[in-house]
Formats: structure tokens, sequence, C-alpha cells
């Protein structure tokens, strides 16, 4: 690419900056119009070592969910089961409603899956399917939650649903909350998912989380199918300290003298592009907290 047409390319990415995986269409010919250029933004949030997380599972206790009532009481020993001793952790369980939620102090270490079981039951049946709406409202307004909450801590709320989301704010809405909630905040989703991904064997009343899905892909984190008994994936943000992102795979193939990398805004040369493996190599890992966005033209 042309020194000019690079220089245009880092100030729209500058004008662009906390775009998270967007596509963008631009004509930058000068005189005779030229074909649009599509550029394309990968971008996360380095992740850091913590030594405190605070889980919410939130949890669909609609009638439509006593079909999966056996595959809940094995997910929730399942990743109870994969909770390190070692990281210092607090777990609530709330539902996908707007009804009064639990008051009773979370789990912690030490609590068994049985404890997790009794929370589990404790919950109260709802019939909405309003889990962004219900994570929002538990953070910010529940009285009881800002006794147990703790703001220096890291963050992991855990969807589970067999319907799709239904709160009136979308996907997008969600993420742009809730990525400001923590300094590192995990989000993973297990749900009805396709056809051809899932277990279950029927699906002709399933409705497929779709908004959940792209919540926990924006995040980078679990997608496990509400049909499958081990849903450990779902909390292992909260098993170990995360190590530093020094790769990332693209999202699409690039044309390559448009590849540029900035970290918090500022342009990055310590990295190297494998065309074989279609990823973004890191001489050093970013820094912690660091946005890193990737943006290249798409072929």
């Amino acid at each position: 690419m042309q020194a000019f047409s690079r220089l245009f390319l880092f100030l729209l990415i500058l004008v662009t900056a906390g775009v998270n995986s967007s596509c963008t269409t631009i004509d930058y010919g000068l005189g005779e119009p030229r074909h649009p250029i599509n550029i394309w933004v990968d971008s996360f949030t380095q992740a850091g070592a913590y030594e405190a997380i605070d889980i919410l599972w939130v949890i669909d206790r609609s009638c439509s969910m006593n079909d999966n009532d056996t595959e809940v009481i094995a997910g929730v020993e399942a990743m109870m089961n994969s909770l390190s001793p070692d990281v210092n952790w607090r777990l609530q369980m709330i539902t996908t409603g707007l009804q009064a939620q639990p008051n009773t102090f979370p789990l912690t270490q030490g609590s068994t899956s049985k404890d997790a079981l009794y929370m589990l039951a404790g919950l109260p049946s709802d019939h909405l399917e309003q889990g962004f709406t219900a994570v929002q409202d538990y953070i910010e307004y529940d009285a009881y939650a800002q006794t147990w909450l703790r703001p220096y801590a890291a963050l992991l709320v855990v969807f589970v649903s067999d319907e799709e989301e239904q709160s009136k704010m979308s996907a997008a809405d969600f993420t742009a909350w809730y990525k400001y909630q923590r300094g590192s905040v995990y989000l993973s989703s297990i749900v009805n998912v396709e056809t051809a991904d899932s277990v279950c064997l029927s699906l002709a009343q399933a409705n497929v989380g779709y908004k959940y899905m792209e919540a926990a892909n924006h995040f980078n984190g679990n997608i496990i199918d509400i049909c499958s008994t081990d849903w450990s994936a779902g909390v292992e943000e909260a098993t170990q300290r995360l190590e530093p992102v020094d790769q990332w795979a693209l999202t699409h193939v690039p044309a390559l003298e448009t590849l540029v990398v900035f970290i918090d805004g500022l342009p990055d040369y310590g990295w190297e592009y494998d065309e074989e493996t279609n990823k973004v190599y890191f001489d050093t890992a970013p820094p912690e907290a660091a946005l890193v966005e990737i943006s290249y033209a798409v072929h």
C-alpha cells in the first residue's frame, strides 16, 4: 500500500478506536471513484492475573426449563467441582426474571456441589427470560448484592437458559455496559445452540440463544450446549489465573500491506503475522488491561 493510503488507514482507526470486531466500508479513492475497501477491526483487552473473582450464575427458572433439570443439576455439580481452591471466589445464583432475587450470602471456598444444589432449589419460579436486564438490575440496584460484590475482584457471569434472551436491550447494549463493571470481566453462555452443534435429542421446541452467544463471543467466552452434562468450561476462568494473550487469531484473511496493530490507541510494531495460522504473534505480550486493536482490509 502507498504511504498516503497507509497513513489514511492509521487515521481512520485512531478515529474509530474502541470498535470491537466491526466492519466499515469506505471509499478513499482520489479523483475517479474506486471500489470500496472493507476495513475490519479485531480487538481484545489483555487479561490480567487476579486474586479474587465474583461469579454470577443467571439461570432461567421458567417452566420450559423443567425438561433440562437433569442437565442443570449435572452441570451445576460439574462447575462447582471445577472451581479452584486456590482462587478467592464467591458465587451467587439469580434468575433471568425480574422478581426479588435471593438475599443469601454467596457460596465461597469450601462450599460443595450440594450447597450449590440447595441454592438452585431456592431460586423462585420466574416466567421471564430477560437475563441481560436481570444482571444489570442486580449489579446496579440490588441492595443485598452490594454487601458481597467486590469492586476489586474479577467478574464472571454465566447465563443458563433454553430460550432466546428477551430483554429490550441488544447484545451490543449489554456488552457495552458489562465491560465497564470490573477491570476484568468474563462471560459464558449455556444455551440451546444450532441444531448441527447440539446433542439435544429433540429441538422441536428449542430456541437458539443467539443473543447470549453473541455476548459470550464478544468477550471470547465459552458457549456450551445446554444438553451437555459437562458445564465445567463455563467457569474455567475461575479455575486458574489467566495467562496473558501473546497471539491472536484473525477473524478474516487480511490484505497484508494493510495490517496494523494499536495498543491503547498507539501504533505497535512488535508483532509478526503468520499466513499459515492466520494469527498475529506479539514479540512481547501486551500489558495487563491494555486494549489491543488489529485492523486490516479484508480480501
